[in-house]
């Protein structure tokens, strides 16, 4: 659970209003997420797969590439869609499989267009957020005046988006209770949502979902693991898509 007056970014606190910030993305965390990918396919003995994910603009899509069987395909997308922050993946000159831990496959009734409408969403919203945080009061779900700015650029990105799904999530770091971390994640997650239907995204199409500190993008209990690994992230899927991990309450 947050501590009253930390930052998540490392800006000074306010002396009568402490903010949270969450991280959104950043160079730093798509460097991050590409090295996770990039350990866990060794951890998975899959070497002859390289995973990249993109700068210009920033993208929590993994590029695979490789001269490997279908088998090895299959199992080196389902071994990224692991991973906490990655929004989906795809094979270099092929379709994207979109939304983490869903399956979008052949056979599934997903067709390229739409695949590929996701990625592009998604790639949007990534941009938007580089670099910027959205921040809430300590141990509230109270949007500071900055993140309600953010929150009204979101709302425009997610515009071309219609007809899909947006799923946002909430998390924590592991400090405190971690049931009290939970549903201050869901409540944050619920603001959030709240704030996109407010600015004309449909309430029908998009999810929010808390989930304390089960899904930490870094280890350890210092300051710079728990500042990443509280976060918002949105993650685009096809609408009516199954993930799980993702789904809104």
């Amino acid at each position: 659970m947050e501590v009253g007056g930390k930052i998540l970014t490392g800006a000074a606190a306010t002396a009568l209003l402490a903010f949270v910030g969450h991280y959104a993305t950043g160079d730093s965390f798509i460097a991050e997420l590409e090295s996770k990918a990039k350990t866990e396919l060794t951890a998975q003995g899959l070497d002859g797969v390289t995973v990249s994910l993109g700068r210009y603009p920033l993208s929590r899509t993994a590029v695979l590439d490789g001269d490997v069987s279908d088998d090895v395909k299959q199992n080196a997308g389902k071994a990224v869609q692991g991973i906490a922050g990655i929004a989906g993946y795809m094979w270099a000159g092929e379709g994207p499989v979109a939304a983490a831990g869903s399956d979008t496959g052949s056979g599934t009734g997903v067709d390229s267009a739409t695949q590929a409408k996701v990625a592009q969403c998604q790639d949007g919203i990534d941009k938007t957020i580089e670099g910027k945080k959205l921040s809430f009061k300590s141990g509230s779900a109270y949007v500071s005046p900055a993140s309600n700015k953010l929150l009204d650029e979101i709302a425009v990105a997610l515009k071309p988006c219609s007809g899909l799904a947006i799923a946002v999530g909430g998390h924590t770091d592991d400090n405190g209770d971690a049931e009290v971390n939970r549903i201050l994640s869901q409540e944050r997650a619920d603001r959030v949502r709240a704030g996109l239907i407010e600015r004309g995204v449909s309430e029908n199409l998009v999810t929010a979902k808390g989930y304390g500190a089960e899904q930490p993008l870094a280890k350890g209990g210092d300051a710079a693991a728990d500042a990443q690994n509280r976060r918002i992230e949105f993650t685009v899927q096809p609408k009516g898509s199954d993930a799980p991990a993702q789904q809104g309450e």
